[in-house]
């Protein structure tokens, strides 16, 4: 029997655990467990009397588990790392797509557009056909400044307004919001979606999205559903 026969499995644990209690959860009082583990396993196998060998099954049993634990932490740091670099790189694809919006025209979700050189243009899409669909467009200030009542499809439908109110009053450049209610030939409610267009002034790239400025209105660059060319 080796001068080892005596060290339990159970004594090694707790002489390990008080050890390294005050840093259990870092990586390095991790591995100096390891270690630790190792050098009794060694020392273990070197001093064992042949004939009476030590059953190290325990030992080694908690070396395979270090070994996992080390792996999978080796693992969620290369996981983060990678993370990060693709958002970064997002980041930069993201910047790049925006610069590439400069000077175009946008369309993109959203139901506030300018309106500039007597021209505000939107898009409603329908999920199904409508008899009536109500038009209504709003000022900054949430007022009612023109309205009107038409026929829509299925899809894609264009309205541009020319900037005349109601009233026939010619009104000044700004943002303005659309909204639009739809109803088909028994007079069910047609959901709908709105887009707005304008071309892309300027830029901020500061944030964690890229945001574009179509002429007074913010878009941020994940609403963008499309280009349209500019008459």
């Amino acid at each position: 029997m080796s001068f080892l026969s005596g060290l339990t499995y159970d004594s090694l644990t707790s002489s390990t655990s008080t050890s390294s209690s005050s840093a259990s959860s870092s990586t390095t009082s991790d591995s100096s467990t390891y270690e630790t583990y190792m050098t009794l396993l060694l020392t273990t196998l070197e001093n064992q009397d042949p004939t009476d060998p030590e059953d190290v099954s325990d030992i080694t049993d908690q070396l395979a588990t270090f070994e996992q634990l080390e792996l999978a932490e080796q693992n969620n740091t290369l996981l983060s790392n990678l993370s990060e670099s693709l958002s970064a790189l997002q980041g930069v694809v993201d910047d790049s797509a925006a610069q590439a919006y400069l000077g175009t025209d946008v369309v993109a979700l959203g139901d506030t557009a300018p309106l500039e050189n007597g021209e505000a243009e939107w898009y409603y899409v329908l999920e199904d056909d409508a008899t009536s669909v109500t038009v209504t467009v709003t000022d900054e200030d949430g007022n009612v400044v023109y309205e009107t009542t038409e026929t829509g499809s299925e899809g894609s439908n264009n309205f541009i307004w020319d900037g005349t109110s109601d009233a026939g009053e010619t009104l000044t450049s700004g943002t303005y919001t659309l909204s639009v209610s739809a109803v088909d030939s028994v007079g069910n409610s047609v959901d709908s979606e709105i887009l707005m267009t304008g071309v892309v002034s300027a830029l901020d790239l500061t944030g964690d999205e890229a945001v574009l400025y179509v002429n007074g209105v913010d878009v941020s660059i994940s609403d963008v559903q499309g280009t349209q060319t500019v008459s």
